[in-house]
């Protein structure tokens, strides 16, 4: 995007400022607005509850120092926070990078929406919804484009403490990844006083049972032990499933078991970069069907709740299931 795409814009703003536009999406955790006038690249997520400004604004802050090519992959790969909205401390808000346009399509009542995990998981339901499906190599090249942001996250130190299925964007022509829920993002090794949103399903265990009262590394590798069979194998896919050596290539597998072990044992994001790299190559390059797992009944009702929940709720924001204060 040019420069002109990117009006300056205050680290605060009074909501009475935005310029809010039509609502987006809704959870239970905030409602996603889009922003009328010269700041149409970003959006305005808006809090059901306001929150401290302080760790928010330091966000703000650091995106406001970064430098001009620092900016552009930023703005091409995250929904960082650029802007506090709120008063006296408090935060009902955020103004955030919004997603390109090659990370949305039209549904049939010509609707637009964002094209999130969701729809390459749940894909038979997709294409029907207009949305193509993926190859399995193009499905291993959106993954490792998803292991190079959070690598970029992790060198700048970072840790995402909601990756999920529907915080994830992605477009083929290159395989991009656009990750949601930039709010979400805790400085590695920091304490937090803010409530933590989650999703449960994509949950670190160790984080739900209060072995640890935040995600960390080792909780970015847990998710990706979810993502690459439930995105190459089944979106059921749970630990201690089976694991298909004709769907997943064979340079994954040990990293998926490892990867829900103990936390010591899980790859780093360097040897998942490596494994996908190498997986590129093992796999046809062909569309293929999701393999049975678990019982198919049950399979298919879970399914599609969590499809249909996830078109309703659409893909600008983070699900609240799980909110804490550590």
């Amino acid at each position: 995007m040019s420069d002109e795409a990117w009006p300056p814009v205050p680290a605060r703003i009074a909501e009475a400022e935005v310029g809010v536009g039509e609502q987006l999406a809704r959870g239970g955790a905030s409602t996603v607005f889009s922003i009328a006038g010269p700041r149409k690249t970003l959006l305005y997520k808006k809090y059901s509850r306001p929150r401290d400004a302080g760790e928010l604004a330091e966000l703000v802050g650091t995106h406001a120092g970064w430098d001009a090519k620092t900016l552009a992959r930023v703005r091409h790969t995250l929904a960082w926070p650029v802007a506090t909205v709120g008063e006296d401390g408090q935060a009902v808000g955020a103004l955030v990078v919004r997603a390109a346009a090659g990370f949305q399509f039209t549904l049939p009542s010509g609707r637009t929406r964002v094209r999130d995990f969701n729809f390459l998981l749940y894909e038979k339901r997709s294409e029907k919804l207009g949305v193509p499906r993926a190859t399995d190599r193009e499905k291993v090249d959106l993954l490792r484009a998803l292991v190079d942001v959070l690598s970029w996250l992790d060198d700048h130190g970072f840790v995402h403490e909601d990756l999920a299925s529907h915080n994830l964007l992605w477009k083929l022509g290159p395989a991009e990844v656009f990750v949601l829920d930039c709010d979400s993002l805790r400085p590695l090794g920091s304490e937090s006083s803010s409530p933590l949103y989650t999703t449960v399903d994509w949950t670190d265990p160790r984080v739900l049972t209060d072995e640890v009262t935040r995600p960390d590394r080792a909780s970015t590798s847990y998710v990706l032990g979810l993502l690459v069979p439930r995105v190459l194998i089944s979106p059921s896919w749970y630990p201690n499933d089976a694991l298909p050596p004709e769907r997943l290539p064979a340079a994954l597998t040990e990293l998926v078991v490892r990867a829900s072990g103990p936390a010591a044992s899980r790859p780093s994001l360097t040897e998942w970069a490596r494994g996908l790299d190498k997986a590129s190559a093992q796999t046809t390059g062909t569309v293929v069907e999701p393999a049975p797992v678990g019982d198919p009944a049950a399979v298919r009702t879970v399914d599609r709740w969590i499809f249909a929940g996830g078109l309703l709720l659409g893909a600008l924001l983070a699900i609240f299931v799980l909110a804490r204060f550590v």
